[in-house]
């Protein structure tokens, strides 16, 4: 009874998101709800499930918040502007420089987790390079979308923080291990760029061709309202503030969302003087972190469920019975490899919070390793997340390129499953991931 009721839950979460007839928060927070009462769960009992739940989810959800907010601030007074303004004028107009480049530049700005703003930022300042040089915007979107696929698995990104929430491991933890991983994504990504720079360099018409011709203002973005010149101490105060808490990462002397919290503590102050200001310019970053924050805490609800009323053990052992003998160790392979197609049938907070919970059951029964259900799942899943449909900044980065979906995903498709798969096989055959 309670394990037909779980696989209704999740059946009914999954396509009720994915029809878009209501949100995840809505989602996660009613139907687990109304499962444990037709279960004959009482009010106290639920509560406690959920209370577990949020015990759970609630120190990610801090660490996205606060990374969120103190990397907006970082943006708002120019951190990585010069790096990337020293990367354009390196390209000398030349195909291969930019697009090699590309891939240079969206792996620093995207370094805050934030799809939309990276798109922001990268595609108007690099898209009159690129039309300048009759290179394709199809390419640009590539680029960009996939490599800031691979930067996106960081600890503070939306989808490891959810894949954390999701199994209970410490966000730092899963991510130090997929280091490896997203460097050879990266180098995947370098000869991607290398060899469709090539290529349109050849076809770059003679006239074109003289990098005298390049102008570096067409790729130079806009003043920002709130940026800091590198000739100014407040900014060389953020570049050490930000490497303090990127040491205090790497050697795991702090917990990580501790490193934010105090982080945002400095910086609102360092940065903006009044109080008035620094109100502001949280509000100006709040959409971003509050709403994957109070999806997160939702998700709570759903999993505290899920592990507080044992329905995730009996949908676990459902499947291994009916799975041929010893396949359930290689299901969350399975299921890594299809990562960039099911990505774009299932959102982010379904693959995740539902998709997620089910196969972690499932081979941690079969005696797989925890961290590398979540590593599998999350490398194949990250490298395709530009090309879905599902997901709503792609629809920005869209229309920022002056691109078709359709376009896009076509050109890019093969590309990014192609390096998830790499990554993936990297990771089973350096011990990352083990089945």
């Amino acid at each position: 009874m309670l394990t037909a009721l779980g696989f209704c839950m999740m059946l009914a979460i999954i396509a009720l998101i994915l029809l878009r007839r209501i949100s995840p928060v809505v989602a996660f927070t009613t139907i687990p709800v109304v499962i444990c009462l037709l279960a004959g769960f009482s009010p106290p009992q639920i509560g406690e499930f959920i209370k577990n739940g949020l015990l759970t989810v609630a120190p990610t959800a801090a660490l996205f918040l606060f990374a969120i907010l103190y990397f907006g601030i970082m943006r708002d007074r120019g951190l990585f502007d010069p790096l990337v303004d020293f990367l354009i004028r390196r390209t000398g107009g030349k195909p291969l420089a930019v697009a090699l480049v590309t891939v240079l530049i969206t792996s620093v700005v995207h370094l805050d987790g934030v799809g939309a703003a990276t798109f922001l930022l990268t595609i108007p300042a690099l898209l009159p390079l690129y039309k300048r040089l009759n290179m394709s915007p199809t390419m640009l979107l590539l680029l960009v979308g996939t490599t800031a696929g691979v930067v996106n698995m960081v600890p503070w990104g939306g989808t490891t923080a959810r894949a954390a929430a999701t199994t209970g491991l410490d966000a730092t933890g899963l991510w130090l291990g997929l280091i490896p991983v997203q460097l050879v994504g990266f180098a995947c990504m370098l000869l991607i760029a290398a060899w469709l720079g090539l290529r349109a360099q050849r076809q770059m018409p003679v006239s074109l061709g003289a990098a005298s011709s390049f102008d570096p203002a067409l790729a130079r973005p806009a003043p920002r309202e709130h940026g800091l010149s590198p000739g100014c101490l407040r900014y060389w105060l953020n570049v050490a503030l930000t490497a303090a808490i990127l040491l205090c990462l790497f050697t795991g002397i702090f917990p990580l969302y501790a490193c934010f919290m105090v982080g945002l503590g400095i910086a609102l102050p360092l940065n903006f003087a009044s109080l008035e200001a620094q109100a502001e310019r949280i509000k100006a970053h709040a959409a971003d972190a509050l709403q994957m924050v109070m999806v997160m805490m939702a998700a709570a609800v759903l999993l505290g469920v899920l592990a507080g009323a044992r329905i995730s053990d009996g949908m676990a052992q459902a499947l291994i019975d009916i799975l041929p003998t010893g396949s359930a160790q290689y299901l969350h392979l399975i299921v890594g490899g299809l990562g960039v197609p099911l990505g774009m049938i299932f959102s982010p907070d379904a693959y995740y919070f539902a998709l997620l919970p089910v196969i972690r059951d499932v081979a941690v029964a079969a005696g797989v390793p925890l961290e590398a259900v979540a590593r599998a799942m999350l490398i194949g899943e990250n490298a395709g997340f530009s090309i879905s449909p599902v997901v709503p900044s792609v629809y920005l980065a869209l229309a920022l390129a002056g691109v078709e979906l359709r376009r896009h995903i076509a050109y890019s498709f093969f590309w990014a499953w192609g390096v998830s798969l790499t990554m993936l096989a990297f990771a089973l055959a350096s011990g990352v991931v083990r089945f």
